[in-house]
C-alpha cells in the first residue's frame, strides 16, 4: 500500500493536488491514449504559479526574509520614542502577538495551501466582505512596504553620495527589484535566500560585537569605555514620554515584523506545504527572540535613546543604529561594509514586498474581487499584470522630489504597521471561527498537520491586542496636532472601515454560520507529496554537532 501511494506521489509531484488540475474529458480526442492524455492535455492547462520555492528557500524567508529597514533603521525611531527599555517592551508584545497569528496562520495553510491564503480563509470562515477588505488591506500594506523601502534607499545611498537625487536611487532600484520577480517564484527565493543569509549573518555579528563593546572589551576610545547599562540610568530606561512612548513604538515594531503571513502566501508555491510550512512557522520564534529582541537590547546598551542621529523626522541626519555600534567598538573602517549589508536589507525587503502583494492582489482577481486581467499568470508562473499594478504604486517614491523623505517615509511606515494590525487580527479571527468549524464538523484537531498551542488564547490575545493598540498607537498625536503621525497612525483604518461598510451595504453580506463553513475545498491530500526528506539520516552524537547538522540543514 505504502509503495502504491509513493508511485501515485512521483505521479503528481508537479501538481498541487489532482483535484485542481482536472482536465475536462470533452478534451480529450477518442481513441487517444493515455501518453497522449499525459503530454498534450498537459500543454493545454493555463499557466498556474508553480511550486518551486524549495525547502532552503522557505527556511531561509522564514527566519531573514523579512527583516529591513524596519529594524536596521527604524529601530533607531522606536529607541528615540521610548527609550531601551520602553523599546523592548515594544517589541516583545508585539512579538507575542506575531508568535501566536503565524502558529494560527500556519496550521489553516497546511491545512488547505492555497496562494494568497489568508484573504480566502477570512473569506470562507468569516465573511465575504471581511475577507475582501482584508485581501486589500495587506495587498495595499504591502504595496506601501516596497515604497517605504524605496524611500528608505535614497536615505541608505546618502552614506556614500548625495550627487544622485533621491527619486533616481528609488527608480533604478524599482526597475531591479521588478525584474527579479519577474523571472518568477524561483528566481525570487533563491534571491531572497542569499539575501537572508547576509542578513542573518549582519545581524548575529551585530550581536556579538554590540555585546563585546558593551563589556568594554573593545571600543574608539582608551581606555575602552564600559558601556553596561549606563544609558538605562542616564537618559533613563525610558524616554521622557514615559509609557505613551512605548505606545508610540508599537506602530513602528509592528512595521518590523511584518512578514510572518509570507509563510501562509507561499504555501501555494513551495514543493510540499505540509513539511516545510511547520519548520518554517518554528523559525519565526527564533526570528523574534534572537534578531529583534537580541538586536534592540545591544542598541539600548550602547545607543543613548537622546543620540541626535536615531531616525525622527526632525533628525537632519539619520545613521543606522547598526552603523552608529560598529563606530563605537572602534570598527569605522568596517561602516562601508556595514552600510552596503543595510542597503541589502533593505533591497531584501522590497523584493519580498513585491512578491507577496503580487501574490496577494492575483488571489484577489482568482476570487473574482478584482480585475479578471489582474489573474494573469505568464509561462514562468508570474502575475505579470498584478506585478505591474503593485510596481505602479510604488511610484509614490518619486514625491521624495517635493515632500521631505523623511516625512514620507515616516508616513509610509506607519501607514504599513497598522494596516498589519488590522492583517494579524483578521487572520486571528479567521482561525477562531476555523476551529469552531472543525470541531462542530466532528474532525479531530489530531488531523491537523500542525497545531496551535493554547487555543483559544492566542486568537482572543491576537485580535484584542491588535483592535486596542491601533486605536491608542496615535494617541500622541492628537494633542499637538501632527498631521504625519495623524495620517501614518489612522489613514489607512479609516479607509478600511469605509471599504468594509461599502462592501456590506452594496453585497449585503452575512457572517458564515459555523455549520455552513467549508473546511473540505482545496485541502491538501498528504498522499500526493513527496517526502523528501525520508531518506535523510537521524542526527546523533554530541549536542554541538547536532546542532551543527540541524545548521546546515536550514541554510542548505
Amino acid at each position: 500500500m505504502d509503495s502504491e501511494k509513493r508511485e501515485v506521489a512521483s505521479q503528481s509531484s508537479s501538481t498541487f493536488s489532482q483535484k485542481e488540475n482536472v482536465i475536462q474529458k470533452e478534451h480529450v480526442p477518442e481513441g487517444a491514449d493515455d501518453g497522449y492524455s499525459a503530454s498534450h492535455l498537459e500543454s493545454q492547462e493555463p499557466p498556474q504559479l508553480k511550486r518551486t520555492l524549495k525547502a532552503r528557500h522557505l527556511a531561509m524567508i522564514s527566519l531573514g526574509g523579512v527583516i529591513g529597514q524596519g529594524l536596521f533603521l527604524s529601530a533607531g525611531a522606536n529607541l528615540a520614542a521610548a527609550g531601551p527599555a520602553g523599546a523592548l517592551i515594544a517589541y516583545g508584545i508585539i512579538g507575542f502577538i506575531v508568535f501566536w497569528v503565524t502558529f494560527s496562520l500556519g496550521e489553516m495553510a497546511t491545512y488547505i495551501p492555497v496562494s494568497g491564503s489568508f484573504t480566502v480563509f477570512c473569506r470562507r470562515f468569516v465573511d465575504t466582505s471581511f475577507g475582501t477588505t482584508i485581501g486589500y488591506n495587506y495587498w495595499a500594506c504591502w504595496a506601501i512596504i516596497v515604497a517605504s523601502e524605496l524611500t528608505a534607499l535614497p536615505l541608505v545611498m546618502e552614506f556614500w553620495t548625495t550627487a544622485v537625487p533621491s527619486w533616481a536611487w528609488s527608480g533604478i532600484w524599482l526597475v531591479i527589484i521588478f525584474a527579479l520577480n519577474m523571472f518568477g517564484a524561483r528566481s525570487y527565493g533563491e534571491a531572497e535566500y542569499w539575501f537572508s543569509v547576509i542578513k542573518i549573518l549582519a545581524v548575529l555579528i551585530f550581536i556579538i560585537v554590540g555585546c563585546i563593546t558593551s563589556g568594554g572589551l573593545i571600543g574608539n576610545t582608551t581606555p575602552h569605555e564600559v558601556y553596561g547599562f549606563k544609558f538605562w540610568s542616564d537618559p533613563g530606561a525610558f524616554s521622557a514620554d514615559g509609557v505613551l512612548g512605548v505606545v508610540n513604538a508599537f506602530v513602528l515594531a509592528s512595521f518590523s515584523m511584518q512578514g510572518t503571513e509570507i509563510v501562509g502566501i507561499t504555501a501555494g508555491e513551495c514543493e510540499n506545504p505540509l513539511k516545510q510550512v511547520p519548520r518554517a512557522i518554528k523559525n519565526v520564534f527564533w526570528r523574534i527572540i534572537i534578531f529583534y529582541l537580541g538586536s534592540v537590547f545591544v542598541m539600548g546598551m550602547i545607543i543613548p535613546s537622546t543620540d541626535p542621529r536615531n531616525l525622527s523626522a526632525s533628525s537632519s541626519v539619520t545613521i543606522s543604529p547598526f552603523t552608529i555600534v560598529f563606530e563605537k567598538a572602534g570598527l569605522s573602517s568596517v561602516a562601508h561594509i556595514m552600510n552596503a549589508v543595510i542597503l541589502i536589507t533593505v533591497l531584501s525587503c522590497a523584493n519580498s514586498g513585491m512578491y507577496v502583494s503580487s501574490r496577494m492582489l492575483c488571489a484577489l482577481s482568482n476570487e473574482g474581487l478584482a480585475h479578471p486581467k489582474l489573474s494573469y499568470i505568464s509561462k514562468k508562473g508570474v502575475p505579470v499584470y498584478s506585478l505591474i499594478c503593485t510596481a505602479l504604486i510604488s511610484l509614490v517614491t518619486f514625491a521624495t522630489s517635493f515632500i521631505p523623505g523623511k516625512a514620507l517615509f515616516i508616513v509610509l511606515t506607519k501607514l504599513s504597521g497598522v494596516a498589519g494590525f488590522v492583517t494579524w487580527g483578521g487572520i486571528c479571527f479567521a482561525h477562531y471561527r476555523f476551529r469552531k468549524a472543525v470541531k462542530y464538523q466532528g474532525l479531530s484537531v489530531k488531523d491537523l498537520p500542525i497545531t496551535t498551542p493554547f487555543h483559544p488564547f492566542g486568537d482572543i490575545f491576537g485580535m484584542i491586542a491588535c483592535v486596542v493598540i491601533a486605536l491608542i498607537s496615535g494617541y500622541s498625536y492628537f494633542v499637538p496636532a501632527d498631521a504625519v503621525g495623524l495620517v501614518g497612525n489612522y489613514g489607512g483604518l479609516i479607509v478600511c472601515a469605509i471599504l468594509f461598510i461599502t462592501l456590506k451595504l452594496y453585497t449585503r453580506s452575512k457572517m458564515i454560520p459555523i455549520s455552513e463553513i467549508d473546511i473540505d475545498t482545496g485541502r491538501a491530500d498528504p498522499s500526493l507529496y513527496i517526502d523528501r526528506d525520508a531518506d535523510r539520516e537521524d542526527i546523533s552524537g554530541p549536542w554541538y554537532k547536532k546542532a551543527w547538522r540541524r545548521f546546515l540543514i536550514v541554510v542548505t
